[in-house]
């Protein structure tokens, strides 16, 4: 079976996961979270694969970037899970990673499509998306908070309690590591289309 016939099998998981999901999710809370970014990383991965299932023969590149801010937004996602929010709550990994809705959006499906992309796929050559989408996040959430429209949702984002230096270093965190993420996926991802250009 061909790499392309692959990704292809694996976004199609990828879609039908996030949809049961979040079907499940809008049913039991009558909504879909926004504010939280796994939830918005993972709209994206869904709005991803649909395309990548609609425009399978035909390679376009917007479908390939929007492959690329997804996988980049997920793995911010499945990054800030296992080093930020575990360690936060406990090291409950077995709860945020492996329980019911989390088991999907948080581990399978960010794992599922950082390999399609990076093993199967041809990348993009876009250079910020995930940046600026991290970035404007990051404003909106943060004026929400300053505006007391909204409390957090993640601890570092709940400005109106902490230290703004400390909020100042978050930000310059998890930005910045979001713009380190997507050059290492689509590194990744050229240096193994290289490596089997070769073979």
């Amino acid at each position: 079976m061909s790499k392309k016939k692959i990704a292809l099998i694996i976004n199609i998981i990828i879609l039908t996961l996030t949809l049961l999901s979040f079907a499940k999710t809008f049913f039991l809370e009558h909504s879909i979270a926004v504010e939280y970014y796994t939830n918005d990383s993972n709209i994206l991965a869904l709005i991803s694969s649909l395309l990548f299932i609609i425009f399978y023969k035909k390679e376009k590149d917007f479908v390939k970037d929007i492959r690329f801010l997804a996988t980049s937004c997920l793995t911010v996602t499945f990054l800030v899970v296992v080093f930020v929010l575990c360690p936060m709550y406990s090291f409950n990994y077995k709860l945020l990673m492996f329980t019911d809705i989390y088991l999907v959006f948080h581990t399978i499906v960010p794992i599922l499509s950082i390999f399609s992309y990076i093993a199967l796929e041809n990348g993009s050559s876009k250079k910020y998306l995930c940046l600026i989408f991290t970035m404007i996040y990051a404003i909106i959430l943060i004026i929400l908070n300053i505006l007391n429209l909204i409390k957090g949702p993640y601890p570092f984002l709940m400005v109106t309690t902490q230290n703004p230096l400390v909020t100042i270093l978050w930000g310059i965190i998890i930005i910045g590591g979001s713009h380190i993420i997507e050059i290492l996926v689509n590194r990744l991802n050229k240096k193994i289309k290289k490596g089997a250009n070769k073979v």
